[in-house]
């Protein structure tokens, strides 16, 4: 009894050693080295199709100029998308604008409807609440303006710094992806050559069978989504429907607004001009995003991980809390190089 207390307390405290070194990594290094990460994320998915291209066009080894070329093109690409992307939205935003008087008017409209109803559920005098709110945000109005700009003054300042800061990061990225393609196979040697390096090549390649996972799984569930909102929209006869559709699905994969930043005020805004069934409909639409996310997501990573659904999602939700965003990816592939290290280890 005594033997297997010791041996159980040692796998507890080897368990707790790791997972204080991955928080550790992960808090402290992964942004000093995030470049050198993101150039071996690159380098670890796009080194074996670039292989099989020299390959099938040359019976010898990449040269530089090759490499040079595919990751110059690599990177012009993904610019090109965000640079898309990032007009795509400055244009929406640049619309929004010009018709915001018109959504102010209406929005003035709906809240006095809502006062007016207010007043006569309390028997107050009519006008009363809406005078008490124009007087109350016309108050505090001077004072948001005058703080957002102190706010706007001192992001200005830190903004010429933190643009070099991330033009400096891109530079070290596109270097680093490069050298880590160039060497790819002799760092793969050297880490074979040891049982140690084994382990580690072993736990890249989970790590990188999660993130494909992941990725999967992400557009799985965008796609579901946007069938699902883009159909909800245009069965209330929303306009925009195709537009509205793919921007709940883009949004719902990001943690912290999710789908439901713009399902929920959408539904109580036609609940608040009684349009009940549009409201019920949008509403169901809300809930099987939701359902989408929490069957399919857990699934598909879980599968791939080789981790149960329930610790992968567990493992999502302990992330997201400690790291934020990231911490949706962060959580799992920590999770799984403690299981794969604690494995590794011979605990007698």
């Amino acid at each position: 009894m005594e033997l297997y207390l010791t041996k159980t307390w040692k796998k507890v405290l080897t368990v707790i050693g790791l997972v204080i070194i991955v928080y550790a990594a992960f808090r402290f290094l992964l942004p000093l080295g995030l470049p050198f990460v993101f150039a071996g994320l690159v380098s670890v998915f796009y080194y074996p199709f670039l292989r099989r291209v020299w390959n099938r066009l040359f019976q010898c080894d990449m040269n530089k100029v090759f490499l040079m070329i595919a990751v110059g093109v690599f990177y012009a690409v993904v610019f090109t998308l965000i640079c898309l992307v990032f007009g795509y939205l400055c244009g929406q935003g640049k619309s929004i604008v010009l018709n915001l008087p018109f959504y102010q008017a209406k929005c003035m409209v709906l809240l006095k409807n809502c006062c007016c109803q207010f007043d006569d559920i309390f028997h107050m005098q009519e006008g009363a609440s809406y005078a008490y709110i124009e007087a109350l945000a016309g108050d505090n109005w001077s004072e948001s303006a005058n703080t957002v700009l102190l706010k706007v003054t001192g992001y200005s300042m830190q903004l010429a710094g933190r643009t070099f800061s991330f033009l400096f990061g891109v530079i070290i990225t596109i270097i680093a992806t490069f050298f880590m393609i160039q060497e790819c196979e002799s760092i793969r040697g050297v880490l074979l050559a040891s049982e140690m390096g084994k382990n580690v090549c072993r736990m890249v390649h989970k790590c990188k069978e999660t993130l494909k996972a992941y990725v999967k799984a992400q557009g799985l569930i965008m796609l579901l989504d946007g069938v699902v909102c883009t159909s909800a929209f245009w069965f209330i006869g929303q306009p925009y429907f195709l537009i509205l559709g793919c921007v709940v699905a883009v949004v719902d994969a990001l943690p912290i607004l999710g789908a439901g930043s713009i399902l929920i005020p959408y539904t109580l805004l036609l609940m608040l001009e009684k349009e009940f069934w549009c409201a019920i409909v949008l509403f169901l639409a809300y809930v099987a995003c939701v359902l989408i996310r929490q069957v399919t997501e857990p699934r598909m990573i879980g599968g791939k991980a080789g981790i149960k659904p329930l610790y992968t999602i567990a493992g999502m939700y302990i992330g997201f809390k400690l790291f934020g965003l990231f911490g949706f990816l962060l959580g799992p592939i920590g999770l799984l190089i403690v299981k794969e290290v604690y494995e590794s280890l011979d605990i007698a």
